[in-house]
């Protein structure tokens, strides 16, 4: 068994009675003549695409509103694209906030099984990107917005960071649960892929770089504020950027852990780990010249009595969804010939 890595791991469901397949639909349709092929998963093959919203595309037009409306999915994901590269047919069950257990063993929407209930031995080709959630990474950042590059963050008692509330002592809260809980998530998750599609090709997508390494810091840093004049109207700044220079530091270095036990958790149960935070540090959402991730672009009432995060904020935007979509298909192409 040919077995690839993007991401995260799974909890530890078996597979039952596969899903339906779902046809690709527009704007990456499926072809009679596909581009290119790979010789262990032919043209036609059940490819079955699992994951939390980095998979899902979260964000971007044309929704599928699968498996659920909820679910955020867009046709315009990563799996979409590869499933028309290959001429497959995928099934595609990623969801915007799904954990490792949400692949595994736990219905994260009434009427829609675990994800990893989608396999069988039919399935030839199985990509993955998962763990975030499991981190609360997206959370903890959702937490983190800034009132300038000094702090305070929006909430927390005025405090001047993520990291002074998160860091206690030396230990390092979010760090420790990355160590254990979502460690052991990964890696039961891998093993679930692993038993309920023995004769597909596996594929575990990391996460690319939202928050940039020194190297691909600016001097001034990356700061750009959510917040304007416009802003008590209800009018926010497009694409912004507003974390402390304290918790862009945190937050990489948080994320770093998240790809390392990754690619360990990969490693263990011998499949290949795509690591993307790496090839993508000059692209995060800091970035002013092509990034691979989107900024940070609110949405609220006057007088920011509700402040919400629009759909994709963090998240790959279209250039984003193209790279990762690249770098899977190289990985298949590279496993299935």
């Amino acid at each position: 068994m040919l077995v690839v890595v993007l991401g995260t791991v799974l909890g530890g469901a078996t597979g039952a009675t596969a899903a339906p397949m779902w046809p690709v639909p527009v704007p990456y349709p499926v072809t009679d003549d596909p581009a290119e092929t790979l010789a262990a998963v032919p043209p036609g093959s059940e490819y079955v695409a699992l994951g939390d919203s980095y998979s899902a595309g979260y964000g971007l037009s044309d929704p599928t509103r699968l498996p659920t409306n909820a679910c955020g999915q867009s046709a315009r994901d990563y799996p979409h694209r590869v499933a028309a590269r290959f001429g497959l047919a995928l099934t595609d069950v990623t969801c915007a906030g799904a954990t490792s257990e949400d692949v595994t063993s736990r219905s994260q929407f009434r009427g829609v099984p675990p994800q990893v209930r989608s396999l069988s031995a039919r399935t030839r080709l199985v990509t993955l990107t998962i763990g975030g959630n499991d981190a609360d990474l997206f959370g903890t950042a959702a937490s983190c917005l800034a009132l300038s590059a000094q702090g305070p963050v929006f909430s927390g008692r005025d405090a001047p960071s993520c990291r002074s509330t998160l860091v206690s002592d030396g230990v390092d809260q979010l760090g420790a649960k990355i160590d254990s809980r979502v460690a052991l998530g990964i890696a039961d998750t891998l093993a679930a892929v692993k038993r309920a599609a023995p004769n597909a090709v596996i594929v575990f997508l990391g996460y690319p770089a939202i928050f940039p390494d020194a190297d691909h810091t600016p001097k001034g840093g990356c700061f750009r504020s959510a917040l304007d004049l416009g802003s008590l109207a209800g009018s926010f700044p497009e694409d912004s950027y507003p974390f402390t220079n304290t918790d862009v530091r945190y937050l990489h270095r948080v994320q770093e852990r998240l790809n390392d036990v990754s690619r360990s958790a990969a490693d263990a149960a011998g499949v290949r780990f795509v690591d993307v935070f790496s090839s993508t540090q000059a692209h995060s959402a800091c970035a002013t010249r092509k990034p691979y991730v989107s900024g940070v672009s609110l949405d609220g009432s006057a007088n920011l009595r509700r402040i919400d995060l629009q759909p994709g904020a963090l998240h790959p935007n279209p250039r984003g969804v193209a790279y990762l979509a690249k770098r899977v298909a190289s990985a298949a192409r590279e496993l299935a010939g």
